[in-house]
C-alpha cells in the first residue's frame, strides 16, 4: 500500500496541507507509512505531531490550523485573527498571536507569539469549517486593542458593526467583562467604545474616520457622521461627513467605489438637490485624505470659518 494515499490527498488539499497524526491515523496511514513519508521528505513537521505537505506553500491559514491541531486549547487572536476575519487595519504580516491557558507550554517557533489568558469562554471562540479557532468577532475586538492605537481600532469596531457580526451593545458587554487595569489594552478599548454613541449608524470606510480625526484636530466642530438628509427629490441621501447646524456636507469620493458614469451623474444630482435647499457641498477623495490629508484638513477648516462667520454676520442682521 502507498504511503501518499488518495484519501490523504483529498484530506491535505481541504487542509491547506496539513495533517495531525491523529487525523493521519483515521486516514489508515500506519506508523511506519508516517515515518517514511517524513524520511523522503514529503511531510515536514509543523509542531510535534502535526505535518504540513512539502509542496504546499506555509501560508497564515496553514500555520493557524496547524497550531490548532497541536494544541486543541489553542485559538488564533490578534492581527492574524483580523486576518482570518478580513478585517481591514491589520498592518504586515507578522507574529501570530494564540490564546492559550496560562503556563501552556506547547507552541513554541518564531512566528508564534502566545497571548495567555483562562478568560476565554465558550462564546468568544469561533470554530470554522477548515479546523481553525478563532476569537469571535467582540473578543477580537478587545484583543487588537492591545495592538492597534484608537483610531484603526476605532475603524476596525466600525467594521465589524457594519458586517453586522454584533451589535455595540455586545462591545460594551465585552468591556464591563474583560476590562481589568492589569490587562492589556483594557484603556484602550474603554476610550474608543465609550466614545461611541450607541445609536450611530457603522462606517465601513475608514476613510471617513480618518477625515473625521484630521478635521477635529484642526478644530472642526460639530461634526456628525453619516447625516441623513432629505432631498426635494423626495429620496434621502447619507453624507459621510456633515456640521448640520451649518447645513454643510462633505463626501468622499472613492475613485475606485464611485468612479463610474452613473454614480457621478447621481452625485451631481444629489449635490444639486441638496443646494436647493440650503446645502453647501465640498467633496474630498480618497486620494485626497492618502495623500493630501493635512492640507484638506486646513483648507476644510478654512471653509468651516468662513461658515461660521457668516452665520454670525447672519445673526447679528436679523436682530
Amino acid at each position: 500500500m502507498p504511503a501518499f494515499t488518495a484519501a490523504l490527498a483529498a484530506h491535505v488539499h481541504d487542509h491547506y496541507g496539513v495533517v495531525s497524526d491523529a487525523q493521519l491515523r483515521e486516514l489508515e496511514i500506519t506508523i511506519a507509512q508516517r515515518e517514511s513519508l517524513v524520511t523522503q521528505g514529503l511531510l515536514v513537521s509543523e509542531f510535534a505531531g502535526v505535518y504540513r505537505v512539502r509542496s504546499t506553500p506555509a501560508t497564515l491559514e496553514s500555520r493557524c490550523l496547524a497550531m490548532c491541531l497541536a494544541d486543541k486549547r489553542a485559538v488564533i487572536t490578534g492581527r492574524a485573527g483580523g486576518r482570518l476575519w478580513g478585517l481591514r487595519r491589520m498592518g504586515p504580516p507578522g507574529a501570530i498571536e494564540v490564546r492559550v491557558p496560562h503556563f501552556a507550554q506547547t507552541l513554541t517557533g518564531d512566528d508564534v507569539r502566545l497571548r495567555r489568558c483562562n478568560v476565554l469562554e465558550a462564546v468568544d471562540v469561533v470554530g470554522r469549517a477548515d479546523g481553525i479557532r478563532v476569537v469571535s468577532p467582540p473578543r477580537l475586538a478587545f484583543d487588537l486593542a492591545a495592538v492597534l492605537p484608537d483610531l484603526d481600532l476605532e475603524s476596525v469596531i466600525e467594521q465589524i458593526l457594519d458586517r453586522e457580526w454584533c451589535t455595540i451593545q455586545t462591545l460594551y458587554a465585552m468591556g464591563r467583562r474583560l476590562c481589568h487595569r492589569a490587562r492589556p489594552g483594557s484603556e484602550r478599548f474603554a476610550r474608543v467604545i465609550n466614545s461611541r454613541p450607541a445609536w450611530l449608524k457603522p462606517v465601513d470606510s475608514h476613510y471617513e474616520l480618518r477625515l473625521h480625526d484630521a478635521l477635529r484636530r484642526v478644530g472642526v466642530g460639530g461634526l456628525v457622521r453619516q447625516q441623513a438628509i432629505r432631498l426635494p427629490g423626495g429620496w434621502t441621501i447619507h453624507v459621510d461627513l456633515s456640521v448640520p447646524e451649518l447645513s454643510w456636507a462633505i463626501p468622499i469620493d472613492h475613485v475606485t467605489w464611485h468612479g463610474g458614469r452613473i454614480d457621478a451623474q447621481r452625485d451631481k444630482q444629489n449635490d444639486r438637490q441638496a443646494r436647493m435647499i440650503g446645502w453647501q457641498i465640498d467633496r474630498v477623495t480618497d486620494d485626497d485624505i492618502d495623500f493630501r490629508l493635512p492640507e484638506v484638513a486646513s483648507e476644510l477648516a478654512a471653509i468651516h470659518e468662513q461658515l461660521r462667520r457668516s452665520e454670525r454676520i447672519d445673526h447679528r442682521r436679523a436682530g
